[in-house]
């Protein structure tokens, strides 16, 4: 068996106390990997995953970091690999700040906490990841991006510009890590509320694309374990948003509402 096609056993998840991030560390560990428990500062949801993933069988540790620091982002895989006392193979790049602003309202402040947040500790993560993979162990990365991408509207604007930043980031480590690490991405669509959104208003446009269905974080995440076991794929962004992209959007989703 080949490096590239080892299981890779031991994974970071970042942002994985909540939401998107917690169905993805149930769903790996569910296929037999140890799994890192990365939050900032929901400790009381991470401690209860952990619990959770134990009592099934499986392995998980917690780390705790603030990605919007890059000094805690450069050493969250040494932490992370201390704590579950192996190297890690795979990374899942998850944990994000999304917050409103526009080009006409942006603050330097805006731009630094997303950019440091969506864009420089991914991927300080990628590189450290690799500097510390054993030899022979061909690793994966996976980069949370947004179908925002490829059907931009206005808003939230300095978040929109990290993840551009981030799918490039994408396509230019697959090239750099080749033969040490594969760099791929998911690009959901809107799985779940979000900001100050109602589970009403949430179920208004949830269902707004091309096949006229919710995508849940299960699908997201089942995405992300093919990727992570797909030896052959690297550079690729897989879009799990029902085709959500191919829609009139000229806002944010959160804000169509019934128009939708």
């Amino acid at each position: 068996m080949t490096g590239a096609d080892r299981p890779l056993k031991y994974v970071l998840v970042t942002g994985a106390a909540q939401r998107i991030g917690a169905v993805i560390a149930r769903t790996l560990a569910a296929q037999g990997y140890g799994v890192v428990i990365h939050y900032r500062r929901s400790a009381t949801a991470a401690k209860a995953l952990q619990a959770e993933l134990l009592a099934a069988g499986g392995r998980a540790v917690l780390c705790d970091a603030d990605l919007a620091d890059p000094a805690e982002a450069e050493t969250l895989i040494d932490r992370a690999a201390i704590a579950l006392g192996e190297p890690l193979y795979a990374l899942i790049n998850n944990a994000s700040l999304f917050e409103f602003d526009r080009a006409g309202t942006v603050s330097r402040g805006s731009l630094e906490q997303h950019f440091r947040t969506n864009l420089m500790a991914p991927v300080l993560l990628a590189r450290q990841l690799v500097e510390q993979l054993p030899q022979g162990v061909t690793g994966a990365i996976v980069n949370l991006l947004d179908q925002k991408l490829a059907n931009p509207n206005p808003d939230f604007f300095s978040y929109s510009l990290s993840r551009y930043a981030l799918a490039g980031a994408t396509t230019l480590m697959a090239q750099e890590f080749a033969g040490r690490c594969r760099v791929n991405a998911v690009a959901p669509g809107i799985t779940l509320p979000s900001a100050g959104q109602s589970e009403a208003e949430f179920q208004s446009v949830a269902a707004y694309n091309l096949l006229g269905r919710v995508s849940s974080p299960e699908h997201v995440a089942a995405a992300v374990g093919m990727l992570l076991n797909s030896p052959a794929i690297n550079g690729q962004c897989i879009w799990v948003d029902g085709g959500q992209r191919f829609m009139d959007q000229r806002r944010d989703v959160m804000f169509l509402g019934g128009q939708a």
